[in-house]
């Protein structure tokens, strides 16, 4: 079907159980989950299952097969690494630890250590740290089997914090955020080389390169993979454009701009039919279209939303509409629902932080903010309808988490002070 939702050939090449978290948003990247029940309610004050502690990092969390993956920073030889725990999601006991890469020593409020979420392919671990290393490591005990250097292998420009000349590329501010993605044989990486590296294709098993392609610094947005006008192709959101690559070669399909203040475009773009909506905290969220036009594609804009200018926040597409933060405020952000086919926004409700996961669960959405404050929405057009709400789910945290069989599992991210890792009981 033409316009069946593209997100559908997201779905990882591994056979999934029916609770699995085990990449950026989801099985198919796109903050819903599946094969679990709607939440009627939230407890005020959710029982601890376990808490252990964790190290420092903004990372995601994934779940695959009852493995909770956390990437979190840790010392090693007097060395602070990035590294990648495997933990049993029942007992909270840590099952392997692997080291991939030497962490960052930010003294933004984000502090040190991982930005992006581990993807879980089968038997395979793929982890990127903030530096620009992209590892891959078995799921089997935790050896490292191979790994990349974006700037070493790929000529990408690595500034760290605010040294001079970071100001056109965000990745060499605040670190590689953007997720990588996978298909059956593939991972395709956001390297940011601007000499011809901006997107890589590596074997998954081999590290090996495939073809590398275009010439933009990388932002934070994560990748997507999916069909746009009947092409497999990979969106990359970069510093400055939203370009289509075709995923068989890497030829550039389609490109437009998308300069924004700081070169930090975060939001991953959503795929549905042939159209690819996105948003910034300057251009709003708009929408395009797909459509083909000889050897590549063309893309047309379909409608923009001025007033919806979000910053960090992923919205979540559910039935027709759109759900996240709209303006991002601090303190005060408004989470919004927009009108997927026409742009309009439905209805705003002030109240929330600049961050908030946003995970859809039957008719339901499920929002962990930044400042630990959990939400239970009814996802519905109508009006902003509130069914349930914790205060103090967990410190100051940028960290999207995974919620699986009435568990929510919940990283802290404070810059300084301890960090926890802790499963609450939901329902």
């Amino acid at each position: 079907m033409k316009n069946s939702v593209a997100c559908l050939a997201l779905t990882l090449a591994f056979s999934l159980s029916a609770n699995d978290w085990p990449q950026w948003r989801g099985v198919n990247r796109d903050g819903i989950l599946h094969g679990e029940p709607a939440l009627a309610k939230l407890p005020v004050k959710p029982a601890a299952l376990w808490q252990i502690p964790i190290g420092k990092g903004q990372g995601g969390l994934s779940l695959a097969k009852g493995t909770l993956i956390v990437l979190h920073e840790t010392s090693v030889d007097m060395q602070q690494w990035e590294t990648a725990a495997a933990i049993n999601s029942n007992t909270g006991k840590i099952i392997w630890q692997t080291p991939y890469g030497l962490s960052w020593q930010y003294t933004n409020v984000y502090g040190p250590g991982p930005r992006t979420a581990p993807l879980i392919d089968g038997d395979l671990l793929f982890c990127q740290s903030a530096a620009g290393v992209l590892a891959c490591i078995s799921m089997n005990g935790g050896k490292l089997l191979w790994k990349k250097n974006y700037a070493k292998d790929f000529g990408a420009k690595w500034f760290g914090g605010n040294a001079p000349g970071s100001s056109g590329t965000a990745a060499s501010r605040h670190g590689n955020n953007g997720q990588p993605v996978t298909d059956a044989k593939y991972i395709y990486a956001p390297a940011g080389g601007h000499t011809g590296a901006s997107l890589v294709c590596l074997g998954k098993k081999t590290g090996n390169l495939v073809w590398k392609s275009g010439t933009d610094y990388a932002a934070y947005s994560g990748l997507m993979r999916g069909k746009l006008a009947g092409v497999e192709q990979i969106v990359m959101v970069t510093a400055a454009n939203m370009i289509g690559y075709r995923a068989k070669d890497g030829k550039k399909l389609w490109s437009v701009p998308v300069k924004t203040g700081a070169a930090r475009n975060i939001v991953t773009p959503i795929l549905h039919g042939d159209t690819v909506t996105m948003a910034s905290h300057t251009l709003g969220t708009f929408q395009i279209r797909i459509r083909n036009s000889g050897d590549g594609q063309i893309a047309e804009e379909t409608w923009s939303n001025r007033d919806a200018r979000t910053n960090i926040t992923s919205p979540v597409l559910k039935d027709g509409f759109l759900y996240g933060l709209g303006a991002s405020r601090g303190r005060n952000s408004t989470f919004v629902c927009i009108n997927h086919k026409t742009g309009k926004t439905e209805w705003a409700e002030p109240g929330f932080t600049d961050y908030a996961s946003v995970i859809s669960i039957g008719d339901t959405l499920l929002i962990h903010g930044s400042r630990g404050v959990v939400t239970l929405l009814k996802a519905t057009p109508t009006k902003f309808t509130q069914l349930g709400r914790i205060e103090n789910a967990s410190q100051t945290s940028w960290t999207f988490p995974v919620y699986a069989g009435g568990m929510l599992y919940v990283k802290d991210g404070l810059r300084d002070g301890q960090n926890k890792l802790t499963a609450l009981k939901l329902r």
